[in-house]
């Protein structure tokens, strides 16, 4: 009888709270409207208010999605500068739990009933709720029931995808993996302050290519600084051109342009108008990291800054022309500025991956929206946009071991170039379009 009637009463105590909950869910637009009102969102003409209005709700397994007409007057970036008062108030409740009925069904009532409920209420309570603000003609805001994982590894992908994919990262909604497919966007610009993610990206781009497509892919790696990323792929057999200067990135960066304009000529004999007609397998990555290094503005000496400016003009050109012909570039920067990026590699690339930068004009370099200002700070986390989406994700994590097994299969002994001989770094990277050898991938499992 008593515990029938303890029974009746933990069930009761489940109920409420669980109504508790959905009537606290439900309250999310009222919240929403009440933090657009207390943080000067709204509109005054004369003696009227316009406030955002409320065109439709959508409730998903991962949360709810509110679409708001916003008033004249307001902008998009009016909305972003308050991103933290409407997440903090949104968070701003009684506690609150998240159960399932197969959390219920697993009370053992031949067992301690209360402790089990106390342990029930300390594992179900519900997380921090998470906000992502987007603009499309309207306002939605995505209100996520739990946060987005802080870490995801890199070993718990299984690599089974063909072609020229390469993950990026994963997103809330059921936990997809994101994948960035360099056939369709060939280029691509990558920006973050430091340690929050932007050299792992670049890492694990490296790693899946030499993984997929150990016959097929072509590196040109130019890290301006210092080596300290890319140096422990010099040696691959895939890479053809290698440089840690400005120097030798202008030697790098032109003996590329001359390959690119060779193969155009071969197409226009061949009457071939891409890679894709000519059924060529082989592809061609650019790969830079801190290309503010090749800023001219930066520049000390007029023969610093007329260098500088022809890595710009090479990068241009592989940016304007290199997309048909097979050739995919990557520029990476930590510090973002309005003339970092060259104008035409920036109109070029179609794919930006920004990590947190420090402020909203740095964000707009990136992107040409802020936002990235406003990612948490936890490392790996990034805006992923294209023409046609706009998505925040956690990149994976990738370790330096993984790194050093995806390239062990792949390395040569190549002769070290003499300085002042800039006809031997050709010789010393390797020439360019030669076939290596046909190394065994490797594949990761769950």
């Amino acid at each position: 009888m008593f515990l029938e009637i303890l029974s009746s009463a933990v069930f009761g105590s489940i109920a409420i709270v669980a109504q508790l909950k959905k009537s606290g869910a439900s309250n999310d637009s009222d919240k929403l409207n009440k933090i657009f009102s207390l943080t000067g969102l709204n509109v005054k003409d004369k003696e009227k208010t316009y406030t955002a209005q409320l065109l439709k709700k959508r409730n998903y397994d991962w949360g709810t999605e509110y679409c708001y007409r916003i008033p004249l007057g307001r902008s998009f970036e009016d909305y972003q500068a308050k991103f933290n008062h409407i997440q903090d108030g949104l968070n701003n409740r009684k506690t609150a739990f998240n159960f399932s009925l197969a959390d219920l069904k697993a009370l053992d009532f031949k067992q301690n009933l209360l402790q089990q409920v106390r342990d029930l209420l300390t594992k179900k309570k519900a997380a921090k709720k998470e906000v992502e603000l987007s603009y499309d003609g309207t306002l939605k805001v995505k209100v996520y029931n739990t946060p987005m994982p802080a870490m995801v590894s890199y070993t718990d992908i299984t690599l089974t995808w063909d072609g020229w994919k390469v993950p990026v990262g994963q997103i809330r909604e059921g936990n997809t993996l994101i994948l960035h497919d360099f056939e369709k966007v060939p280029h691509m610009i990558v920006g973050g302050a430091t340690r929050y993610g932007k050299s792992n990206f670049l890492n694990m781009l490296i790693t899946t290519l030499l993984i997929l497509q150990p016959d097929n892919v072509r590196l040109t790696l130019i890290d301006l600084k210092g080596g300290v990323e890319f140096s422990d792929y010099r040696n691959s057999k895939q890479v053809i051109h290698y440089a840690e200067e400005p120097e030798e990135a202008e030697e790098a960066l032109q003996a590329v342009v001359e390959e690119m304009r060779e193969k155009q000529r071969q197409f226009k004999e061949r009457s071939v108008k891409n890679v894709q007609e000519a059924k060529d397998p082989v592809r061609h990555f650019i790969i830079i990291d801190e290309v503010g290094e090749l800023n001219p503005a930066e520049a000390v000496t007029k023969d610093e800054k007329a260098l500088k400016e022809r890595c710009q003009t090479y990068m241009s050109q592989i940016a304007r022309l290199g997309a048909g012909l097979g050739y995919r570039q990557i520029l990476a920067t930590q510090y973002p500025t309005g003339d970092v990026i060259p104008r035409q590699c920036k109109q070029n690339s179609d794919a930006k991956l920004c990590f947190r930068v420090q402020n909203g004009t740095a964000s707009r370099v990136v992107l040409d929206e802020t936002g990235a200002e406003l990612l948490p700070e936890i490392k790996g986390r990034a805006i992923y946009q294209t023409a046609d989406k706009r998505q925040i994700l956690q990149t994976p994590l990738i370790e330096n071991k993984t790194t050093q097994q995806a390239i062990k299969p792949h390395l040569v002994i190549k002769p070290r170039k003499e300085k002042g001989n800039a006809d031997d770094s050709r010789q010393q990277s390797g020439k360019a379009g030669a076939d290596p050898a046909q190394p065994g991938a490797i594949q990761f499992h769950e």
